[in-house]
């Protein structure tokens, strides 16, 4: 036990024999609230630690989302991401290639007559309109 600690136990002892027990909890939590300080002093911020909300009174740890899904969110993007195979399993492969390509990846029509066997972006951009068109009603029935 280092000197500090045999201080501290010695005024514990001595507020316990005296009956001030508000002192024996402010020695008792001393250590805390010296991490806590030191803490202050580098500018560093525990999870537990209280902010003022709206509501009242909280922890800092109860304003960060939990991105972690249940198994109900689970089962249903997975049903989701089943009836968008399917829909997309329908179209060509050229038509499909094409949808991909502008709505995920961003590419231009000029792009994708380079990439398939569409000599024209006009074609390209009526393969996309009808590709869109058959995906809509595919995936009207689940969504609506």
């Amino acid at each position: 036990m280092s000197k500090i600690e045999e201080r501290r136990e010695r005024k514990i002892n001595r507020a316990i024999r005296e009956n001030d027990w508000n002192e024996v909890s402010r020695l008792l939590d001393q250590q805390f609230d010296n991490i806590k300080r030191q803490d202050r002093k580098y500018h560093l911020s525990s999870l537990n630690a209280i902010v003022k909300n709206e509501g009242g009174i909280i922890e800092l740890i109860d304003l960060y989302n939990d991105n972690s899904l249940n198994p109900l969110e689970m089962t249903l993007i997975n049903e989701v991401r089943e009836y968008l195979c399917r829909a997309l399993s329908k179209l060509s492969e050229d038509d499909r290639h094409i949808f991909l390509g502008i709505v995920i990846h961003g590419k231009s029509l000029l792009e994708l007559t380079k990439e398939t066997r569409y000599k024209s972006h006009k074609t390209v951009k009526s393969h996309f309109e009808m590709s869109k068109k058959l995906l809509r009603e595919e995936l009207k029935s689940y969504f609506d």
